[in-house]
């Protein structure tokens, strides 16, 4: 799947950044549109990332990072996870259901109140044709991703923590999901 601008955009827009701090990072979203190979688009990201980074810490840049990652996943996912969910007939059924799908991934386990998710790739194409490294702040939109999805399942606020990614150096991309 494609970065997609326009929701890091959207997700810019509503976090009440400075309109200086906001015209500083969005300054370079128009080349973005204009460059034609992956190691361009990683490297902008890349470059992205880190101004992110600089320009409203770590803890604001991740939060902007998973309210794009919330949009990302988009309703036909959801719609499909909601059909396997009534389904199942407990929350580990459902994870079974979701790994058959290769809905997040296919590799769902839950220990007690946390699910551990792993990728055996990287999904983000704008960045995974590229040996570029990525700041994990970037990696923090699957983050959003686990959220939407969960939350919208358990229909109650999840936590999603990031252990490593791929486009970060790791050989597989690792969350917790604390229900």
């Amino acid at each position: 799947m494609p970065f997609h601008i326009q929701y890091l955009k959207k997700s810019l827009d509503s976090s009440h950044l400075k309109e200086s701090i906001q015209a500083r990072i969005l300054e370079s979203f128009d080349a973005y549109e204009a460059l034609a190979t992956p190691a361009q688009k990683a490297q902008w990201i890349q470059d992205e990332m880190l101004l992110l980074d600089e320009e409203v810490g770590e803890a604001e840049a991740k939060r902007i990072m998973q309210n794009c990652g919330r949009q990302c996943i988009g309703r036909s996912m959801l719609d499909k996870a909601i059909k396997l969910q009534k389904a199942a007939r407990d929350l580990d059924d459902l994870l079974d259901r979701l790994n058959h799908a290769h809905i997040g991934g296919g590799k769902l386990l839950r220990k007690g109140n946390k699910i551990h998710a792993s990728y055996d790739r990287c999904y983000c194409g704008s960045v995974s044709k590229s040996r570029l490294q990525i700041p994990l702040t970037y990696c923090h939109c699957s983050c959003g991703w686990y959220q939407q999805l969960f939350e919208t399942l358990l229909g109650k606020p999840v936590e999603v923590q990031l252990i490593d990614a791929i486009a970060h150096g790791a050989q597989t991309c690792q969350f917790v999901i604390h229900i």
